[in-house]
């Protein structure tokens, strides 16, 4: 067998693990839908499509009148797996520390909605909240996306398909973020599995799914960017390459890298995670807490500014 040969059954052996998972991961969501939650669970209705379904907080300890700015909130799992209560710490802790409306985005996964419709679901969440500001207390011109991994990926799409619709946010965080789904079908990686996966025919170029591939005119006048960069992660070269996409083009964007940080380091040092993550270590879970304190610092400023 060729190393061409090899690589394109590992991907394809790789591929239909994820396929066996599926049911495993259907089964987790119905417990994690059960499950008592610290937000209020709210369904966001949409005209023709099915709601999106959410988790709401405010600060714990608001005192002032003003109208709240607003983070949008996706978690990781590479599409398929995890769920917003995995987030909940996380999401309270940037509302009390902002202080904001955070609104945990508990987006569609990929086996029953191929993307870019998790994407779409974001979009129209910041849509929503804005159009009932009053409502809710907040400030339609203070809204942010952001997310880890695969959520990192639906806030920078997200960013994209808002811009094209007319409405500017204040800012993207994206922590980890892949930015190119694409693979040749021809020649297959072994890390090609998950692609292979999500999209059987190929079809992942479209910037709102891989957003990294976007011409300059798709990119230019998107808002600014908080990139996290895990040095211990094979996405890496992704993020730091969105990063000089959007530099290219004139937007604003600040990078933080953490050398010896593993990829997820931000949400498994949380008390939502399991304890026996190999990656919940002192060392990870100082990276974390400083990198907390500086998603906070700059998504304050980037509020100061609209």
């Amino acid at each position: 067998m060729t190393e061409k040969e090899e690589n394109r059954e590992l991907a394809m052996q790789a591929a239909e693990q994820y396929r066996q998972s599926v049911p495993g991961l259907k089964e987790g969501r119905k417990r994690a839908a059960m499950q008592r939650t610290a937000g209020t669970r709210f369904s966001i209705p949409r005209e023709g499509l099915k709601p999106v379904q959410t988790l709401l907080y405010r600060p714990f300890a608001q005192t002032s009148k003003d109208r709240l700015p607003v983070l949008f909130n996706m978690h990781g799992g590479a599409w398929l797996g995890g769920d917003a209560v995995l987030m909940e710490s996380f999401c309270q802790m940037m509302a009390d520390e902002l202080p904001a409306f955070v609104v945990n985005v508990n987006y569609t996964k990929a086996d029953e909605e191929p993307l870019p419709y998790a994407t779409r679901e974001v979009a129209d969440a910041v849509k929503y909240f804005a159009d009932h500001a009053m409502e809710y207390g907040i400030d339609e011109r203070r809204m942010a996306v952001g997310g880890h991994s695969a959520g990192a990926q639906l806030a920078a799409t997200a960013a994209l398909l808002l811009k094209d619709e007319g409405i500017r946010l204040a800012c993207q965080m994206l922590v980890y973020p892949p930015t190119d789904l694409t693979y040749d079908p021809d020649h297959l990686l072994p890390e090609d599995g998950l692609k292979l996966f999500l999209f059987p025919d190929g079809g992942s170029g479209h910037k709102y799914i891989s957003p990294l591939i976007a011409g300059d005119e798709d990119l230019a006048g998107v808002c600014p960017a908080v990139f996290i960069i895990c040095g211990k992660d094979e996405l890496k070269p992704e993020g730091i390459a969105y990063a000089k996409r959007l530099i290219d083009v004139s937007v604003p964007v600040k990078v933080k890298e953490y050398p010896q940080a593993l990829h997820g380091f931000l949400e498994v040092n949380r008390p939502d995670y399991p304890a026996e993550d190999e990656r919940r270590t002192p060392e990870q879970e100082a990276y974390c807490r400083d990198c907390e304190m500086y998603l906070v610092q700059e998504i304050r400023a980037c509020f100061r500014e609209v």
